[in-house]
């Protein structure tokens, strides 16, 4: 076990196919990673949301000129706590089990009337093997969503998802993904819906470094009020990166997307036309994380 204290990118389970953080509570605070519990490692923290800035030249006439800050954070507490939990490492025969609970809530910095409480639960199953791996993920939340720290009242959230990755030889493989978010506001119905998900990426190395994806995305946004919004997309692309598999970054792609949207919904909304939007788009692009 190690204990850790000061700002850190915390408790941010990310799905790669989607883009998704399910959960988010980067922040600064302090806690404990691994605790042992039986053989069962442990993860507990509190952490407070960092105040948002927008960066500006100070006016004191300081040689260089200095900035407020960098990026989007300040170093200011906002007034929204998280107390965080995560029990990992578990077994259920072939199965690993996590688990996830958090509870979220606001200090005085927050206006009285303002202040909210939320929590969330969650539970990851996955298995794993030579041909690769499956995993299934769900997680309720209330007053909140993918966050304690953001909060609404009254509202509920259940997002529930299916994704895994198959491998018919080391040079050929699928990504896939299956989702669904039900939002769910009692107080104020205007923004509930239902959202689904399906996502599926064949991909194929020449060698090391060179592969050709096809990514198929479908989605569609069914509002309680309003109508729907849905759409579909497909991408090929010509990659480059440093090694052979899905994960390796930096990566150079050329690709070539087509697609379809109508936003029936959003157009009642706007008192706009109804149309089905088509997509076709030719480019390049360099992608990299650290």
């Amino acid at each position: 076990a190690y204990c850790w204290a000061g700002r850190d990118f915390h408790q941010r389970p990310q799905q790669g196919i989607n883009d998704y953080f399910w959960m988010n509570h980067d922040g600064q605070g302090a806690g404990v990673k691994n605790f042992d519990i039986g053989g069962v490692p442990f993860d507990v923290a509190a952490v407070a949301a960092v105040e948002s800035c927008s960066p500006e030249v100070t006016e004191d006439e300081a040689t260089p000129p200095r900035i407020t800050c960098t990026g989007g954070s300040g170093t200011g507490d906002k007034g929204n706590y998280a107390a965080t939990s995560k029990i990992h490492g578990m077994k259920l025969g072939p199965l690993d089990l996590e688990l996830y609970a958090n509870y979220g809530l606001d200090s005085k910095a927050v206006e009285s009337d303002e202040r909210l409480n939320a929590w969330q639960g969650g539970v990851v199953l996955s298995h794993t093997n030579d041909s690769g791996v499956n995993k299934v993920i769900a997680r309720y939340s209330d007053n909140a969503d993918n966050s304690v720290f953001n909060k609404t009242e009254d509202l509920t959230t259940v997002y529930a998802s299916f994704e895994g990755l198959y491998k018919f030889t080391q040079a050929t493989q699928v990504e896939y993904l299956l989702a669904f978010h039900d939002y769910d506001n009692s107080r104020d119905k205007t923004d509930n819906r239902k959202n689904y998900n399906a996502i599926v990426r064949p991909m194929h190395w020449w060698n090391d470094v060179h592969s050709t994806w096809l990514e198929a995305g479908w989605q569609h946004v069914d509002y309680d009020n309003g109508g729907d919004n849905k759409g579909w997309k497909l991408t090929l692309s010509q990659n480059m990166s440093i090694a052979m598999g899905p994960e390796f970054r930096p990566m150079l792609r050329f690709y070539v997307t087509g697609g379809k949207v109508d936003n029936e919904r959003t157009a009642r909304v706007n008192n706009t036309k109804d149309e089905t939007l088509d997509d076709f788009n030719v480019g390049a692009m360099w992608e990299a994380w650290f």
